[in-house]
């Protein structure tokens, strides 16, 4: 009998709702699962193949889980049930908690036998899996605990932090991400036509046509990056997140002895062809086909800045269509909850600017498609470094989304969102935010210690007659709550504001800014816009 990588020991079964159990036996045989004084039992079809339905499942700290084919008997032990979300994304998600700037606090608190953590190994093809060591590092059910912790991914783990000191019960994450991985990576073919991503299918194509698939085959198995076994072993890794310069990053290469010219070159990374972790399609099959439809209360998502490198274009109709083909894959609705990308003005190759367009297609998202909600960065990014080095922000604005809009807490979640303004008279504009909560503020400083001007909104732009007002002039302060409780007001000065002409106003809509207008519930203002 053979189960699926994810069916292991110390494992956390999903809570309150039927999941599937699944598996390959002899032809014929009959399977029987049982948990919690429940049994099922079905048949494996012609080819070995067996799937079931079991539960709900009550929340639990201990049990075991028994699977019997026959006389083929497999028992999995220190088994919990809770609560199971899925950490989907890019490098962001997979940031793990070794980098984060608060690893060294959290490790001298993090032992908690109620937050688990299962990788699955980043593996860009079918198969891969089986042809080099990757299960030593990945693919097993790891515990909140000092010697693992530099393995979670820090969103992941300060999500599941939040959640389990809540609700008291057992939180799983498993992870499945890749860094640098586009949308399309993780869509099958049918979803990225559907979802306008055409192009990328097309580039495909082309960048493959005249491929040599013997030298293909050769160069990447040649290349020690196509094979991520351990991805804290590998020396780059440290480099790109612990979050050099440029000018650091070749230094480090050359001591290294790697030539720095061949990054741009694209040498040092494996190959474009049907192994290639970013070409369309491949990690949908690869690494998240062999998860689902494990039982999961939802979603948790980084991702967007390497669709903002390639085509930002399509994103407002791709990343809708990753959300439903996700979602038919479990065959339920999910709940997707995701994070707005962090502002950035430059990282290597990676230019900020590009990045408007991925937030505007998020917030599109977050507005139009049902279940879903996104988590603001407004406040968390670095200038010139693409990986924001503290994420717990990041975790505890997505923890606050699951409480409210999954676990129904009546709890202010959502971020203050740019709806109304006028001009009051010379030298004076008003500016209106939903979800306000109880109260607007402007902070001093930033989740990072930064300290910022709590006399002006980061991020706030003003033109006149096509002319930019000088953003140094515009002062602000918060004035009121009106009667519907729902918008909070900021009233800006500056001496060089017209009544009677019409003004543009943008909030965070450049690759970089730093937000400082907040709610009650500390959540920064998101990007918007309007002319008045």
């Amino acid at each position: 009998m053979q189960l699926p990588l994810i069916f292991q020991d110390h494992m956390i079964l999903q809570r309150g709702k039927e999941i599937d159990i699944w598996g390959s036996a002899e032809a014929g045989a009959e399977v029987t699962v049982s948990v919690q004084k429940q049994e099922k039992k079905t048949t494996a079809d012609a080819d070995g193949k067996w799937k079931m339905k079991i539960g709900p499942l009550e929340a639990s700290f201990s049990e075991e889980v028994c699977i019997a084919a026959g006389e083929d008997v497999t028992v999995l032990h220190d088994v919990q049930v809770g609560e199971v979300w899925l950490a989907g994304g890019q490098s962001n998600m997979e940031f793990h908690m070794r980098y984060d700037a608060d690893m060294k606090t959290e490790k001298e608190t993090c032992t908690n036998d109620a937050i688990r953590f299962f990788d699955y190994p980043e593996v860009s093809y079918v198969g891969q899996i089986d042809e080099a060591d990757y299960k030593t590092n990945y693919g097993f059910w790891r515990k909140a605990e000092p010697e693992q912790l530099e393995r979670f991914s820090a969103v992941g783990y300060y999500f599941a932090k939040e959640l389990q000191q809540k609700y008291g019960v057992p939180v799983g994450i498993i992870g499945c991400n890749w860094g640098g991985s586009p949308a399309c990576a993780w869509m099958n073919e049918e979803a990225v036509k559907a979802g306008g991503g055409q192009i990328y299918l097309d580039e495909y194509e082309e960048a493959v046509k005249n491929l040599d698939l013997n030298a293909y085959e050769e160069a990447f198995r040649n290349n020690p990056m196509a094979w991520n076994t351990d991805l804290l072993g590998n020396p780059m890794s440290d480099l790109m997140m612990f979050g050099a310069s440029e000018e650091e990053f070749a230094a480090l290469l050359s001591k290294m002895g790697i030539d720095p010219s061949v990054l741009a070159e694209g040498e040092f990374f494996p190959p474009m062809g049907p192994k290639y972790e970013r070409r369309p399609c491949g990690l949908y099959e690869s690494m998240l086909k062999p998860l689902a439809p494990y039982g999961i209360r939802g979603v948790i998502w980084y991702q967007g800045e390497t669709d903002g490198d390639t085509h930002p274009e399509i994103y407002k109709t791709l990343f809708p269509e990753l959300i439903r083909t996700w979602r038919n894959l479990w065959n339920e609705e999910l709940p997707f909850l995701f994070t707005q990308i962090a502002p950035l003005e430059r990282w290597m190759d990676c230019i900020g600017a590009a990045y408007v367009e991925i937030r505007e297609a998020q917030q599109i998202t977050a507005d139009t498609v049902a279940g879903t909600a996104m988590a603001s960065s407004s406040d968390a990014g670095m200038r010139n470094d693409i990986h924001p080095k503290k994420k717990q922000p990041i975790g505890h604005r997505l923890a606050l989304l699951a409480e409210n809009r999954v676990y129904g807490e009546d709890i202010l979640c959502d971020a203050p969102h740019l709806v109304s303004g006028r001009i009051v008279q010379d030298g004076v504009i008003e500016l209106a935010f939903a979800n306000a909560g109880t109260g607007l503020y402007l902070a001093d400083h930033l989740p990072d210690g930064n300290k910022v001007d709590a006399g002006r909104i980061g991020g706030l732009r003003i033109l006149q007659n096509g002319e930019e007002l000088p953003e140094e002039s515009l002062r602000a302060e918060v004035v009121q709550i009106d009667e519907s409780g729902l918008k909070g007001s900021v009233r800006i000065s500056a001496p060089a504001i017209r009544a009677g002409i019409p003004a543009e106003i943008k909030l965070a809509k450049t690759g970089w800014y730093t937000v400082n207008l907040y709610n009650n519930a500390g959540i920064p203002a998101v990007p918007g816009e309007m002319t008045i």
